[in-house]
């Protein structure tokens, strides 16, 4: 609850929380398995962005699951975790995204590294920006990743 409360201070806009797999434990138990962010765009496309952490999909991080998912809450674009391993992926129009641990923790597929993604959309073109930030233990230093999108007719496609 403290960590929550902070982070409401913080944010400009509302945050969303999903549950995960250790929340059962002692975390936020009533915290929904997805969330969506409705994006009305400017060519009157609306851009849905759905969340969820992942630990329903088995095995971890299976692009036709989560396409799958993709499909049955109409999200264009789904960011999950689970697996700490980040990702960036186009599957059949639909972004699948996963930014990995900021803290590297752990799991039998990442590479312990911290990583994190940015996303950023231009409603008006449809264009979509994303950096995918990780940090190299070994070498001490970040290397960040760009991948461009654009969203139009309801799809979206690799920009270049």
């Amino acid at each position: 609850p403290k960590f929550m409360n902070f982070l409401n201070l913080i944010t400009k806009n509302n945050f969303f929380v999903v549950i995960g797999n250790m929340d059962y434990y002692g975390g936020n138990r009533d915290a929904p398995v997805y969330q969506n962010l409705n994006l009305s765009m400017e060519n009157y496309d609306n851009l849905i962005i759905g969340l969820t952490h992942g630990h329903q999909v088995s095995p971890r991080g299976d692009h036709s699951q989560l396409e799958l998912i993709s499909i049955e809450k109409s999200f264009n674009i789904l960011i999950s975790g689970h697996t700490h391993k980040e990702e960036i992926f186009l599957q059949n129009d639909i972004l699948l995204l996963n930014p990995g641990s900021v803290t590297g923790a752990w799991s039998f597929i990442a590479s312990g590294n911290p990583s994190f993604i940015t996303l950023s959309i231009i409603e008006k073109t449809g264009e979509i920006t994303l950096v995918l930030y990780q940090y190299d233990i070994r070498a001490t230093k970040f290397k960040d990743i760009k991948s461009y999108f654009v969203f139009e007719n309801n799809k979206i496609r690799h920009k270049y």
